[in-house]
């Protein structure tokens, strides 16, 4: 019995040989989104007064309700690891008695220092 290989033999693990160039929507994601756009259109001031009556009426459902909606308005932001050369340790206290402009002068200070910041992926 021979030992011949099963499927495509141009195949090669690394080598595309085609379907949808990456970042690319595919045919049903496309039409459910226009779909969903045609449905929406028109609809801000129900969705808005449902939302402020959904406050009205049980506060901690609105605040569900906004959260929900924030992953469709605000991307999300990649976290991010704070290493240094030498183990420092960054601590900010904050009171009512700093202002806006006193906690940006104490970033800047920061950043003028050797620290390195580096994107951790989860």
């Amino acid at each position: 019995m021979s030992k011949e290989k099963k499927g495509n033999p141009a195949f090669v693990v690394g080598n595309a040989l085609g379907g949808r160039t990456k970042g690319s929507v595919n045919r049903v994601t496309k039409f459910s989104r226009e779909v969903l756009t045609m449905a929406l259109a028109g609809q801000e001031k129900n969705i808005m007064f449902a939302l402020e009556e959904l406050a009205e009426k049980n506060p901690e459902a609105y605040i569900n309700a906004v959260s929900k909606l924030l992953n469709y308005a605000i991307p999300k932001l990649q976290s991010t690891e704070v290493s240094s050369k030498s183990a420092t340790k960054i601590e900010i206290t904050l009171d009512d008695t700093m202002t806006v402009d006193d906690l940006k002068k104490r970033m800047e200070e920061m950043e003028a220092d050797d620290t390195e910041f580096e994107e951790v992926d989860e």
